[in-house]
């Protein structure tokens, strides 16, 4: 090979790594750029110390936009410890009967419905999960807020993912409005067939079932191997170039008082994160009638000392 071919190679390599530092520079600004979008809702920023430990309320809603009432379908409370590296969820189940503070006893996820209480709403839903979990508003500082078809976008954005459907899941709603068709196997879902998978209630289950070894079973169980799944699809390395539209997706979804900052230090403070570090609590309750109103009671007892357990961060 002769001295102009290698100048030649050279300046060839140069020119494709330069390229290529554009293009990841270019997705880099449109990613912090998108990003952006999150904060539109947001109340305020409440200072975030990534080197202690922190929790999320995590709800999925089946509002259209940011401003309708809606009903929290969906309710993680989520423990952050960046000591071990772990993150601890408690699914609770959204006809759990709990007391709403200031309006009695009631199923718990119509606390985030401003339609069925004048003060509903995010605010409400902390008070009422600090209070089952015998915990302070205070220690749940953060919260997001998740709609249905924003969900769908954002798996969309990831490239879908990969899940084992257990049982035939078929349910057409009346009003046409639901419809889920879901056929047993492992398979690779889009963002419209994994939100049918985590809405799908209408088996033996329900929303909320324990079995005789007080294992969960049910949307809660389906939900919660749903997180488990995104978690690992996010570790793939190829979803790099997807981050702009992840990002776009995510704006569009989500309504938190968390800032951009602090949710680019949760990144990097979690960025090796699998499924493996994952600690689901199981919720405690059973599934009862009262006045033909079907409920989960909880063990009261119990969700006292999972709160003083893993989420109750003031002294």
């Amino acid at each position: 090979m002769n001295v102009n071919t290698k100048k030649l190679i050279k300046q060839i390599i140069v020119v494709i790594l330069i390229a290529f530092l554009s293009v990841l520079g270019y997705y880099v600004y449109i990613t912090a750029k998108n990003l952006s979008l999150i904060n539109e809702h947001s109340k305020g920023e409440i200072p975030l110390d990534t080197s202690k430990p922190t929790n999320i309320l995590l709800l999925g809603t089946d509002r259209r936009t940011k401003d309708e009432a809606g009903r929290s379908d969906v309710m993680i409370l989520i423990h952050l410890d960046p000591t071990n590296k772990k993150i601890t969820l408690l699914s609770i189940p959204r006809d759990s009967r709990v007391e709403i503070p200031g309006h009695g006893y009631d199923k718990i996820n119509s606390a985030f419905n401003s339609d069925y209480f004048d003060d509903g709403g995010i605010d409400l839903s902390i008070k009422t999960v600090a209070n089952l979990l015998g915990i302070d508003s205070k220690d749940i500082p953060y919260y997001a807020i998740v709609n249905f078809d924003g969900f769908a976008k954002v798996i969309d954005a990831l490239g879908g993912v990969t899940i084992d459907v257990k049982e035939p899941m078929h349910y057409h709603s009346w009003t046409g409005d639901v419809k889920i068709d879901l056929n047993p196997g492992v398979q690779h879902l889009n963002g419209t067939k994994a939100l049918e998978y985590a809405r799908f209630r209408y088996d033996e289950w329900g929303d909320f079932g324990v079995d005789s070894e007080g294992n969960i079973h049910g949307r809660v169980e389906r939900q919660q191997e749903l997180i488990k799944a995104i978690i690992d699809q996010t570790k793939d390395i190829r979803n790099i170039f997807k981050l702009p539209q992840i990002a776009q997706e995510i704006g569009n979804a989500i309504d938190t008082n968390l800032t951009v900052a602090q949710i680019t230090k949760l990144g990097l403070t979690y960025n090796d994160l699998t499924s493996k570090d994952l600690q689901i609590v199981n919720f405690p309750g059973v599934p009862k009638m009262i006045d033909s109103i079907s409920y989960v009671v909880p063990d009261y007892d119990k969700l006292k000392e999972i709160g003083a357990t893993y989420f109750k961060l003031s002294k």
